[in-house]
Parts: structure tokens; sequence; C-alpha cells
């Protein structure tokens, strides 16, 4: 099944649009801004001579220098774009088989799986007793029925998995198929609301990656230039805050699993009148068996007809 991250940052809003600036102009100033102290560590120069050496340029210089900085930065979250969905593909779970994170993926697949089952059992014991654990685990796991084959090693990739799975087990919707295509039609509320969580999403996860590599090299590069211990140790910070950070994560991939699950609800037929097949689903039922046609209609290209309708009770 494929993600709901799948559609990346155009080349047009790779650049100029605000989930650009939010997703990851921000998060890269952010961890720029503290790399600096490490920057001037490492090329033995103080934060005084750095300042000194600004004053010393005229306005023009300085208006030079600025310019200069703002076009790097757009440079450097330009290339940074490319990898985002790589990355978000990776804190998802979506890990090769054969790659070195196959046996850790294995392990920790197992690992979800068996806390969303064992939690299950729990709630069948006692339902009422656990009323609030059934609501966390359609929310933080794939349905009870798709745990064998749909779990991800990752509790963020298993949150979207959650809400990638909503349409398919209530409509009969495919959302790998069905959602590029119905996402044109939506309210322009609903498209809003939707590019906010995503660019939540994004911020946050490009926070996550980045505070990970700042936990990593900057320790490395200052062990290895004369022995930097203590800044090292400063430096390895990043790693706590990449953990609080995949904490934040999660919450917010759950809030825009309920906006995917909130568009599917009220405007998926929006695609069926589109397609003048609104009336081929009078009711549930009929509705499921027409978006399961349609999935092998694009995803299959199998051949396509309006699925009869169900004869009237004598």
């Amino acid at each position: 099944m494929s993600t709901l991250l799948d559609g990346g940052l155009g080349s047009v809003e790779r650049f100029f649009g605000s989930r650009f600036v939010i997703a990851v102009l921000l998060p890269l100033a952010l961890v720029g801004a503290v790399s600096a102290p490490v920057v001037l560590t490492l090329s033995g120069r103080s934060f005084d001579a750095v300042l000194d050496a600004w004053h010393r340029h005229g306005t023009l210089g300085q208006a030079v220098i600025a310019l200069a900085g703002l076009l790097s930065l757009a440079v450097a979250g330009y290339l940074l774009s490319f990898f985002q969905l790589p990355a978000l593909r990776l804190l998802e779970g979506y890990w090769s088989p054969a790659g070195p994170l196959a046996a850790l993926g294995r392990r920790r697949t197992e690992h979800h799986r068996r806390l969303a089952a064992d939690g299950w059992r729990q709630v069948a014991a006692d339902p009422a007793a656990h009323s609030g654990l059934a609501v966390r685990l359609q929310t933080d796991y794939p349905p009870r029925s798709r745990l064998a084959a749909g779990c991800l090693p990752t509790a963020f990739g298993n949150r979207l998995r959650a809400a990638e799975y909503y349409p398919l087990e209530r409509y009969g919707v495919d959302t790998a198929v069905i959602w590029p295509r119905l996402h044109p039609l939506l309210p322009e509320e609903c498209r809003t609301r939707l590019a906010d969580a995503r660019s939540a999403l994004d911020c946050v996860a490009s926070l996550v990656v980045l505070a990970a590599a700042f936990g990593t090299l900057w320790p490395v590069l200052l062990v290895l230039d004369g022995g930097r211990f203590g800044p090292a140790a400063w430096c390895l910070l990043g790693w706590p805050a990449a953990w609080v950070g995949y904490r934040v994560l999660l919450q917010v991939a759950v809030s825009y699993g309920q906006e995917i699950k909130v568009a599917v609800d009220l405007h998926r037929r929006a695609l069926l009148k589109h397609l003048e097949l609104d009336s081929a689903a009078p009711d549930l039922a009929a509705e499921r068996v027409l978006w399961d046609a349609l999935a092998q209609f694009y995803l299959r290209n199998l051949p396509f007809e309006v699925p009869p309708l169900p004869s009237p009770a004598a």
C-alpha cells in the first residue's frame, strides 16, 4: 500500500510556496542558528571577532553579505527539499527488506503488532473499562484485520497507516489510487486545512531529522578537531531534542490523519458526481463495490463497468 505522504513539494511550491517556508526554511534556519556557535568553535574565532568584522563593512557590504546569506539559505533549503520525502518514508518505516535496517524493521514491526494485539485483547475482555484504549488503538495502529500485513516498524508510520486504512475499511476507498483524483475536487476550506496539517507535519519531521543530524555530525567533527569533548557533549543534546520532536510528530500525524478521514467522510462522493457515477451507488454496499471497480480500473487498467444495482426486494 502506498503512503499518504507520496506527494512531495512541487517544483514551484518547492521554492516559492508557504509550505516550503514552513516545512524547510524555518527548520533549517533554526538549526543553522544553533549551529553557529559550533562553527565558530571549529573555526577558532570568537563572536566578538565576527561582530567586529561585520561592523568594519559599510552598509552596502553588510547588505551584500546578508543577501548572500539569504540566498545560501534558500539554496540549501531547495536542496534539502529533495530529501524530504525519502526522509519521511524512512521515519514511516518503509525500509528495504534487504537493507541494513531489515532485521531491526522486522523486530519493531512484530513489537508494534504485539502491542496492538494485546491492547485489543484488553478491550475485548472489558470494553467499557477500556473505551479510551480502543480509541487510541484506532488512531495509533492499522485495524485489527490488517495488523498481520499492514503494521509498520515505527509509531509514526502506524499512525499514518491507520488513516490510510480508514477509508478502505469504511467505504472501500483505496486512498493510494483515489486520493490524487479526489483531492482537486475538495472544497477550498478542506484543502486549506489539509495543507496546513501537512505543512505542520513536514515542519516537525524536518526538525527531527535536522536535530538528529546536529547530534551526530557536530560531535564527530568537534572530537576530530583537537578532541573538543566539552562542546561535543553539548551537541549530543540534539538527540534528546530529536526524540522530543518525534513525540510531537506522532501527535501531528494523528491530526493530519484526522483531516484525511474527515475529507473522505464528507466529500468522497464528489468524485463519483464528477465522473457521473453517483447514481450507481445509492447505498453504502453499492458504493463499496463501485470504489473497488474504480480502483481496479485506475490501478490495473482493468475494464470498467458500472456495477449493477441490487434488484429491489419483492
